[in-house]
């Protein structure tokens, strides 16, 4: 069989295996078992490995030659058993070009240390759209009435089918694929119940699906398709049983895996005509017992056993495709680029995509500050395996405390660095990262996480770790050690057993409990000294003083055995033991050195470049950072919102108290004067200020400052559609302030307080005259809590809800000063019709205009949106507990830094505002040193990566980027996005 290879200089081998501080994989040699597209060797080779290609090869070869490779590439046909991973002696990656894993032998390759790697997403359109081919075509007999033709009948009344409008869909496993199906069957007009024991309800309902308990589900249901993996929960879920209590008339369809549905029962139940018709893309044996005999031996390599796929393929009322679900171009193509991205970034030290069988070491790996923490995790563990001596292991639990070691993204590599240590001292061998939590779980040994964003008062550590032994068959008999890490790499034991202690690991360290009395610690020293040993450290614990105490000495050399026991001799000593602290390397988890410029804030290093090198490993955990709607607050979750208010009137007692509250709320975080008037109006900013305009614009001439498109709309408003007779502009150039000294007291003023598509602020409202004779109309739709509102100053304010809180569109807050509320009830615009929604006045029993006090008490002009309300008091208690508006403006001007050292740092990027006194700290707007196109493409790569959404410069505005920095948005997310920006760039900027 011939082979194709591809190899690459040595001068990108030297740039992509630059940079790393432990274990480089230089040049990997990934061997592809099965055919697979062209597109996955050029993604290999781009990335420095070499990809050899022998589709088709049979078992023997296979094991014969694996052992030359470091990954190899599967798709369905290649059954990876166990005898195949023992003989890939350099394996470390197996790679499934598809979903599913159930050719490969998980557990074999997880306790060899073998990743395996999978491509979630890549088939699920094809998948889908062949699942909804089978409902369609058992609906109306479409492949049946297709052969009739081809056979020269026109039996027209023998394929009567059934619409599928009004019927119910039952979908079993509402995951990427069965909620496709869902969304395109409601489309036909079905009605759709799901079953999924892992998907919460509220995630199914908001894919349109109404979760229900299986058996309901096989009650209801007209159709049922499969969406699940195989396991041994899933083995023949759809049984006689199961069949036995679904409807009469139902049809089945299985584009999942062979094996769920147990095909003689189906095959009975289908004879019986309780089933009406089936379509199956997958089997239990594939190719069936009846393929020809040159494809079962190819294939299967033995005689397989009897089953029903034959009677099945025949029967009139079933349909059978041979596995089809990823066999369209575009499935094949993606999966292939795919499994070579996921397998190159992991090979290269980066993320861990699709790893089925592991935590994110990649991910962790470039956490440079918790990386030290994984290093203090396995010792301490270590520790605890050595000090277990003859007792036994009944459970761990692991305390995490602190923000860094809490965090969702290293709690499993944590976790594994501690059972790692602990396995390695008791005997078991090759404990690696990848196998490490496997190997507990098979032991039966029980360790529980325990985590906290805080730590424990007194205590003085940013983070900690903790590691609990509970010791089997002693009643409380519990061990426990703690430990942190001072500055970035210093490593400490802070307490062993109750006793606190400043202890660095070393590799050699005694341990020992003695009497806190004089002359016990010398007889220690002397001994050792005896013996030449000299002593790196020493630390001493005590809990009550002349009562026992700890001691811990960290050594040069290990003590011989005839040193411990004349110490173990002393009656005033006990305990001793002698604790090795080896350094294992686990070529699995590598550390790239900060010198390699992983951060990204670099001009362009070749060992963070994707040209011969690979993306960032960490992406954002919130890549939202549009400026409007923007992104929710930090741990937001619709399901925490008060929710008796929904379906109740706006206007019923209850819903007049929550509007009321927003409107209090919102004056109390803002510290709106006593004498102004807040209330909630209709159509979200844009509403609010031209409601304000059309009232009260008129009287006097119009000063119209802007710096941006809105502010530009206003002005236009104010000619166009006001009439005003006397406008003056004042303008500048995206990204600059125009001189707003020169603006008239006398005149109605309107300005954006933050210009959201020029990234420009006023920095200050000095220029607004204390005893000024018009109107100031500031919309600060972008400004309100994050910028310091003057409010003496302003007379109209305006913002949405959608902005710095990351509330819901639609909803405008309009805040009057009494120089305003005077204006609406002694001016009344002529030939100026007001729509309802505008009027803000109406008239009192003598006939004199009065501003409608109710709109600013709780009751709306129109009907509001009572989950956005309650959406709104969220956030406002969410800024209120976290220190108000200060702190607000301190998260957004800590956000604004970040990108203000990485546009320092790097030349081909630029803000749009160059004076920083005018920029703004929400949405912050950059150009880049590239064309039209190349900034359109650099958007849409960042959303195809799932990095950044909705980024690009708003459509008047100079081609760049928007990134909201409102406080919402979270300093770490912004600082996982820069190696993207960076490498975002160098892929456009290289593109022909």
């Amino acid at each position: 069989m011939l082979a194709r290879r591809v190899f690459l200089g040595s001068s990108v081998r030297r740039n992509l295996t630059r940079g790393y501080a432990q274990s480089p994989l230089d040049l990997a040699r990934i061997l592809a078992s099965d055919s697979i597209e062209p597109i996955c060797g050029k993604v290999f080779r781009e990335r420095g490995h070499e990809l050899v290609e022998k589709p088709g090869i049979k078992k023997d070869e296979l094991i014969s030659i694996i052992g030359e490779f470091d990954g190899l590439v599967v798709r369905s046909g290649t059954k990876v058993d166990k005898e195949i991973i023992n003989a890939g002696q350099k394996l470390k990656l197996i790679g499934r070009a598809g979903t599913g894993v159930d050719n490969i032998d998980v557990r074999s390759a997880t306790t060899k240390g073998i990743l395996v790697v999978n491509t979630p997403g890549g088939n699920t359109i094809s998948t889908a759209e062949l699942a909804m081919s089978h409902i369609l075509s058992l609906a109306r007999n479409i492949p049946q009435a297709n052969a009739s033709m081809k056979a020269g009948r026109w039996d027209r009344s023998h394929f009567t089918g059934t619409e599928l409008s009004g019927k119910t869909l039952g979908v079993i496993g509402v995951g990427k694929i069965g909620r496709e199906v869902a969304k395109w069957s409601k489309g036909f007009g079905m009605n759709v119940v799901g079953y999924d024991p892992v998907v919460s309800e509220q995630s199914a309902r908001g894919s349109g699906i109404e979760p229900v308990l299986l058996d309901d589900l096989f009650k209801q249901a007209d159709f049922i398709t499969i969406h699940t993996p195989m396991t041994k929960e899933t083995k023949y879920l759809i049984d006689a049983v199961a069949l036995a209590k679904c409807k009469k008339g139902v049809r089945i369809i299985n584009c999942a895996r062979g094996g769920i549905v147990d095909e003689a029962a189906l095959l009975d139940a289908l004879k019986t005509g309780h089933v009406a018709g089936a379509g199956l893309d997958v089997l239990e044996q594939e190719p069936p017992m009846d393929a020809s005999l040159e494809l079962r031996l190819d294939v299967l390599e033995q005689e397989p056993p009897m089953d029903a796929s034959l009677e099945l393929r025949t029967h009139p009322n079933v349909i059978m495709t041979p596995h089809l679900g990823a066999s369209t171009v575009d499935a094949q193509e993606r999966v292939a680029k795919a499994i070579a991205e996921n397998m190159s970034d992991i090979l290269d030290g980066g993320a861990f995509i699709g790893v089925v069988n592991s935590p994110d070491l990649g991910a962790v790996a470039k956490l440079e500050h918790v990386v030290p923490f994984v290093k203090l995790a396995e010792k301490i563990g270590s520790m605890q395996g050595q000090l277990l001596q003859k007792n036994k292991i009944a459970g761990i639990t692991v305390h995490l405390r602190g923000k860094d070691v809490a965090d969702s993204r290293v709690t499993d590599v944590i976790k594994s660095a501690v059972i790692k240590g602990a396995l390695s001292e008791l005997g078991i061998q090759n404990v690696s990262f990848i196998n490490a939590i496997s190997l507990a779980e098979e032991m039966g040994l029980k360790v529980l996480m325990n985590l906290s964003e805080k730590t424990e008062q007194g205590s003085g550590y940013v983070n900690s770790i903790g590691v609990e032994l509970e010791l089997e068959g002693l009643l409380n008999g519990v061990r426990n050690i703690e430990g942190t890490v001072f500055g970035f790499h210093e490593l400490r034991i802070t307490r062993i057993d109750g006793y606190s202690i400043d202890l660095p690991p070393g590799e050699n360290m005694l341990l020992f409990n003695n009497q806190d009395e004089p002359g016990v610690l010398r007889r220690i020293v002397e001994k050792l000294a005896q013996a030449q040993i000299n002593i790196a450290h020493f630390a001493l614990g005590r809990q009550t003083r002349g009562k026992k105490a700890m001691g811990a000495v960290v050594l040069d050399t290990p003590v011989p055995t005839d040193i411990l026991e004349s110490l173990a001799k002393y009656a005033d000593i006990s305990n001793v033991v002698q604790i090795r602290l080896r350094e294992n390397v686990d070529p699995n988890f590598r550390v790239r050195s900060s010198s390699s410029g992983s951060n990204g804030h670099g001009n362009g290093n070749a060992a963070t470049l994707v040209n011969g090198s690979r993306k960032p490993s960490i992406k954002p955990r919130h890549p939202e950072f549009s400026s409007g709607p923007c992104k929710k607050r930090p741990g937001y979750a619709v399901g925490n919102l008060r929710s008796d208010v929904l379906g109740r009137s706006h206007r019923s007692k209850l819903g007049k108290s929550r509007l009321k509250k927003a409107i209090e709320d919102t004056k109390q975080l803002l510290g709106v004067p006593e004498d102004y008037l807040v209330g909630i109006v209709p159509a979200s900013d844009t509403g609010a200020f031209e409601m304000a305009m059309w009232n009260m614009l008129g009287p006097r001439p119009v000063d119209a400052c802007y710096w941006e498109s809105f502010g530009k709309g206003w002005k236009e408003d104010c000619i166009k559609h006001l009439k005003v007779p006397h406008v003056r502009e004042f303008t500048a150039e995206y990204g600059a302030l125009p001189d707003l000294t020169q603006t008239n007291a006398d005149h109605d003023i309107l300005f954006t307080f933050n210009g959201t598509t020029s990234g420009v602020r006023v920095p200050n409202l000095d220029w607004i005259s204390s005893d000024r004779q018009g109107l100031t109309f500031n919309d600060a739709t972008s400004a309100a809590f994050a910028m310091d509102m003057d409010w003496p100053k302003v007379d109209v304010t305006t913002y949405s809800w959608q902005k710095v809180l990351g509330g819901e569109g639609a909803h405008g807050v309009l805040v009057l000063s009494p120089r305003a509320v005077e204006r609406l009830e002694t001016f009344t615009p002529a030939n100026r019709p007001l729509p309802k929604i505008f009027r803000m006045t109406k008239k009192d029993k003598e006939g004199h205009v009065k501003v409608d006090k109710a709109i600013f008490q709780g009751d709306t002009i129109n009907t509001p949106s009572m989950l956005c309300v309650e959406d709104y008091l969220d956030a406002l208690h969410w800024a209120d507990s976290i220190g108000g508006v200060p702190a607000l403006m301190k998260r957004s001007q800590e956000n604004l830094a970040v990108l203000e050292q990485f546009v320092a740092q790097n030349n081909w990027i630029h803000f749009l505002a160059k004076d920083p006194a005018v920029r703004s700290s929400t949405s912050v707007c950059l150009t880049l040193d590239l064309s039209k196109d190349q900034v359109k493409k650099f958007v849409a790569l960042l959303e195809t990566e799932g990095v950044a959404y909705d980024i690009g410069s708003y459509r008047d505005a100079p081609d760049g980027l928007r990134i909201w920095c409102g406080a919402t948005v979270e300093k770490e997310d912004l600082e996982a996005l820069l190696p993207w920006l960076s490498w975002a760039y160098e892929v456009v900027r290289h593109q022909k």
